[in-house]
C-alpha cells in the first residue's frame, strides 16, 4: 500500500517533503559541510522535492502510521508534551534551543526526539551539579 493512499495527497506531500529537506540540510559532506551548502539553495529544494516524490512512492504505510504516532503536530501538542508554554516552544525553536522541524509554518517534533533531548538536558544538568 502506497502512502498517498493512506494518509491522502497534501499530507504525504508535506511529511515526504519534511523528512527530505531534513535529510538534505543535515547531511554532512567530508569537511563539515551540509549537503545543502554544497549544491546551493535551489538545487537543494529540487533535489527535496525529487526525494519526497520517490519516498511518496516507496515508503510503506507501516512506516507512515510509526511515524504519525510518534509526531507532534503544532506548538500547543509540543508544548502539551514537554510541559511547555507554547509561546516558549516558539522561542526555543526559533533560537534552536529544542529538536524541532516546520511542516510549512506549522512548529513539529518527534516524541522519541524530545525524549532523547529531555535525557540530555538531564544529564548535562546533572554534570554541572557535581
Amino acid at each position: 500500500m502506497k502512502l498517498n493512499a493512506v494518509i491522502g495527497g497534501e499530507a504525504t506531500q508535506l511529511l515526504c517533503l519534511a523528512v527530505a529537506k531534513a535529510t538534505i540540510q543535515k547531511s554532512e559532506l567530508p569537511g563539515g559541510c551540509t549537503l545543502a551548502v554544497q549544491i546551493g539553495d535551489s538545487l537543494a529544494d529540487k533535489l527535496s522535492e525529487e526525494l519526497a516524490s520517490m519516498l511518496a512512492d516507496v515508503m510503506p504505510a507501516a512506516v507512515v502510521k510509526t511515524i504519525g504516532q510518534d509526531v507532534l503536530y503544532g506548538a500547543d501538542a509540543v508544548g502539551a508534551f514537554t510541559g511547555l508554554n507554547p509561546r516558549q516552544v516558539y522561542h526555543l525553536a526559533q533560537t534552536n534551543k529544542i529538536p524541532v522541524f516546520r511542516m510549512g509554518t506549522l512548529i513539529c517534533a518527534r516524541k522519541s526526539t524530545l525524549l532523547r533531548w529531555i535525557e540530555e538536558q538531564e544529564a548535562k544538568a546533572m554534570g554541572a551539579a557535581a
